[in-house]
């Protein structure tokens, strides 16, 4: 591995002194020497790689003599083969060249020559040519004018060898060196040998995780076709509950208008259902009249003439025609039908009575991203059976109680012989008041019952006496989560227990009711003080946080409770359930499981919150929301690793707003799934434009993801997708999570982890150690980094012991493997303490604050 480029022969040979390719004094050689050898000894456990560790001891080598041209040949296969595992020269680089060397053509190199006897070879560029001449060796690659290679040798077994070579005139190397070399081969033969070893248990391992793979792959397979069949279990008892509900709407609703708008919500809760309409033809099926229509955007259109001849002129009379139901999307080349222009989806099925088709109940949609399928198409066919009985059923049950009163006028006129089958009527009629005013699950008083007997103690009659009442509004803060997880029955037996234990808590003159969902009301009627009231809210909270049993499961869930006081002529019914109502949505906003009495402020502050909830929807829509990116420092370098990305709000009227502010209201609504799909989207934009500029191309982003879009079950496909779609490589993604979610839901958050880590994108634990449990949570999830919470940082600045707690996390997280990243940096106190504690990234304000998307480059490069 030298080089010939004309050059004179050298005649060292001859005597004539060089320059020795060492350049250490005599004083300070051992001291060298020792120092190598000990970083020698630790680059060996530091590094993975043959070619890293051989990388390191290039340069451990290069301290002590003159080593720019070095290569590393090790024995493979039984002896058969040279293989150059490490070569830099200045003149040979193609070390694929040299393996693809038959392994005859390799034993008669000068390195060959060396391994085969086993000894030292010192030559002149001289003497490399007299070999060659003698046919010893063969001339591969350059000339060199001075070749010094060790064997490295374990027990007399020749493992390899070390070489370094000179091209220039003015370096040799001498007995020092030799010296220097033999003794370093010694040390460095031990090494290999370990590493040989460590590299034949690795490939035994590598088969047994293999294997391993294989049977994870088999189960994956099983699983996801066992979710599968779970999915499509769970959308049939919701679709069977719609059924059953739509059902129990025809003797629950006052009109058709509250039966549609009832259809309406429920038909929300299985698609997209943002706009829909009934058509209904009159009796002589000559026009078509809307009796409901909601859209985002048209009015209610007036009645028109129907024609069957003229039955392609618009959707809804294409259905009335043909009886059959029908799927549009805006690609399809149909023309002459009424309605909107802007729609994107259209689907509508028909309402029939035996094959006699009396309206069509449609849905639609005018975004790009929302596109009804086949699938939807069944559903709602299935829904439109249901809904057209109903609708028939509310017809005949209108004519039928116009009936009863006609018959009443009747009855009163006949004889006694009828008294029976007036009986008979009563009892029904009391059974069907006793329903109206009672909660069919709970049998609790419903919101009809309960808005009367407010109005009777508010009626400000001269013969009643004034009292002090309370009204407490409760809803219960988990019930979401066991409802989703765990189903509708569970959910409605949970109900049914939670009932059962508020009635357990009242007075006799209490009432307690269900005004549906998971939202209950007691009404006291007379209390002496408002500290009666405030002692039951804390009695109601003790009890409901104890484990209820319901079908095998233990479930603890708490209640926010909104309490309005009054005196009775104060006001009405419904303005103090209204009162109750914004009290609760300010408890549950302070952090649930507590009370909160209604004052003249929360109507403010509810309205408010509510104002902002409408901003923030349309801030999604349109566009409001930005990142800004805090950086993740590697100290050790002490420049940017990476960045967090950070959504911000700008307020077309309010400017910036506060993710404090916002955020909460958006965990609140459910709008943080789409804040968090929007955040993810804009990450991977910015990652997209990472990649094709140099300076960032290495550069990763973390984004937070709260618990809600954990529990929506479709955050990981999302991701995908994206990542998909902006060809984004999942080591440049990385997903923090806190530890709020280990505690809702243990399941779905292990579920979501484990997805993303088969995706290859890494997951962090953000705010470590505010919880109760973070330790035993790094051994149950495989999380790729810690982040420590800033809390930590802060109190770094008060007694020792609070920097040993902060110092063993570090130790402890390293132990496991699990990178740790100290968040909250403000002071170059703080950022040395922690370097002393073996904290490799950091990111606070002392590096930067978060910075804008156009700073981005600006910043990197000036670090």
């Amino acid at each position: 591995m030298e080089k010939n480029n004309n050059q004179t022969e050298n005649d060292n040979s001859a005597g004539k002194p060089k320059q020795l390719a060492s350049n250490n004094s005599i004083g300070s050689e051992r001291t060298l020497l020792e120092s190598a050898l000990i970083q020698i000894s630790e680059c060996a456990v530091t590094t993975y790689t043959l070619e890293d560790y051989c990388k390191e001891l290039h340069g451990i080598i290069k301290q002590l003599t003159y080593a720019e041209n070095f290569f590393v040949a090790l024995y493979e296969q039984g002896k058969s083969l040279i293989n150059f595992v490490y070569v830099v020269d200045e003149y040979d680089q193609d070390v694929g060249t040299l393996n693809k060397l038959s392994s005859e053509k390799l034993r008669r190199t000068i390195t060959g020559y060396m391994l085969r006897t086993g000894s030292m070879q010192h030559l002149t560029a001289q003497e490399i040519d007299f070999l060659q001449k003698k046919n010893v060796i063969d001339a591969v690659g350059a000339d060199c004018v001075e070749w010094l290679g060790i064997p490295l040798k374990y027990n007399d077994e020749v493992l390899g060898g070390l070489v370094i070579q000179s091209y220039r005139d003015d370096i040799s190397y001498g007995p020092q060196e030799e010296d220097v070399m033999q003794f370093v081969a010694r040390h460095i033969a031990l090494v290999f040998k370990s590493k040989q070893s460590e590299l034949s248990l690795k490939d035994a391992n590598a088969v047994l995780e293999k294997r391993v793979e294989e049977r994870t792959r088999d189960l994956n397979k099983m699983n996801t076709v066992l979710a599968a069949e779970v999915q499509e279990r769970k959308k049939s008892q919701q679709i069977q509950a719609a059924l059953y509900q739509i059902t129990e709407l025809v003797s629950t609703s006052g009109s058709l208008k509250d039966l549609f708008q009832s259809v309406h919500k429920i038909i929300e809760r299985l698609m997209y259902a943002r706009n829909e309409y009934i058509a209904l033809l009159t009796d002589d099926n000559a026009f078509i009249e809307f009796p409901y229509f909601v859209d985002e955007f048209d009015a209610s259109p007036p009645s028109r003439r129907f024609d069957k001849k003229l039955g392609d002129t618009g959707f809804t009379e294409k259905i009335l025609t043909t009886g059959e139901s029908f799927l549009f999307h805006h690609d399809q080349d149909e023309k002459g039908f009424y309605g909107s222009k802007r729609c994107v989806s259209w689907l509508g099925v028909p309402l029939k009575d035996k094959q006699h088709i009396f309206g069509v109940l449609a849905i639609q949609s005018y975004q790009e991203d929302i596109v009804y399928s086949s699938e939807h198409q069944m559903i709602l066919l299935t829904i439109g059976q249901q809904v057209a009985t109903a609708i028939l059923r509310k017809k005949d049950a209108d004519s039928l109680r116009q009936a009863h009163e006609n018959l009443e006028r009747r009855v009163k006129e006949r004889t006694f012989e009828l008294e029976e089958t007036i009986e008979k009527r009563k009892l029904v009629e009391k059974r069907l008041a006793h329903e109206s005013l009672h909660d069919s699950l709970t049998g609790l008083p419903n919101r009809l019952q309960l808005s009367n007997v407010l109005n009777d103690l508010l009626d400000s009659k001269q013969d009643k006496k004034e009292i002090k009442l309370a009204l407490l509004f409760l809803d219960l803060d988990r019930f979401k989560i066991i409802n989703d997880s765990l189903g509708h029955h569970v959910g409605d037996l949970f109900l049914i227990e939670v009932a059962k234990q508020l009635k357990q808590c009242i007075r006799s003159d209490d009432l307690v009711a269900r005004l549906g969902g998971d939202e209950f009301c007691i009404l006291m009627p007379d209390i002496p003080d408002d500290a009666v009231a405030l002692r039951f809210c804390a009695r109601i909270l003790n009890k409901l946080r104890k484990p209820v049993e319901v079908a095998g499961h233990s479930l603890i869930t708490s209640a926010s409770v909104g309490v309005r006081l009054a005196n009775s002529f104060e006001t009405s019914a419904e303005v103090i359930m209204s009162d109750a109502d914004a009290a609760m949505y300010q408890a549950k906003h302070q952090g649930k499981n507590r009370y909160c009495f209604f004052d003249s402020n929360i109507k403010k502050i509810v309205t408010n919150r509510m104002k902002m909830e409408r901003d923030l929807r349309d801030a999604v829509s349109g566009g409001q929301l930005f990142l800004e990116y805090q950086p993740l420092v590697e100290l050790q370098g002490n420049r940017p690793v990476g960045f967090e990305a950070l959504v911000r709000w700008r307020h077309p009227e309010s400017g910036l707003i506060n993710p404090g502010e916002f955020i909460p209201v958006a965990e609140e609504t459910g709008l943080i799934v789409e804040i968090g799909e929007a955040v993810i989207e804009m990450a991977c934009r910015t990652l997209a434009r990472f990649k094709a500029t140099p300076h960032l191309a290495d550069l990763y982003l973390n984004v937070n993801v709260s618990s809600i879009q954990i529990l929506s079950r479709t955050l990981d496909d999302f991701i995908r997708h994206k990542l998909d779609e902006f060809k984004i490589t999942p080591d440049k993604l990385n997903v923090e999570i806190t530890e709020s979610i280990l505690i809702e839901d243990y399941k779905a958050a292990l579920s979501f982890v484990r997805e993303l880590k088969s995706m290859g994108i890494k997951v962090y634990l953000d705010d470590f150690g505010t919880g109760y449990s973070s330790l035993s949570y790094l051994h149950k999830f495989p999380f790729d980094a810690i982040k420590l919470d800033r809390s930590f940082i802060i109190a770094l600045e008060g007694p020792l012991s609070n920097q040993a707690i902060v110092e063993s996390i570090a130790l402890l997280a390293n132990n496991l493997g699990i990178h740790i990243v100290a968040e909250g940096i403000e002071t170059k106190e703080q950022l040395e303490l922690i370097k002393k504690m073996d904290y490799s990234v950091a990111q606070g304000f002392y590096f930067s604050k978060p910075i804008t998307d156009g700073n981005l480059l600006d910043f990197v490069q000036k670090t």
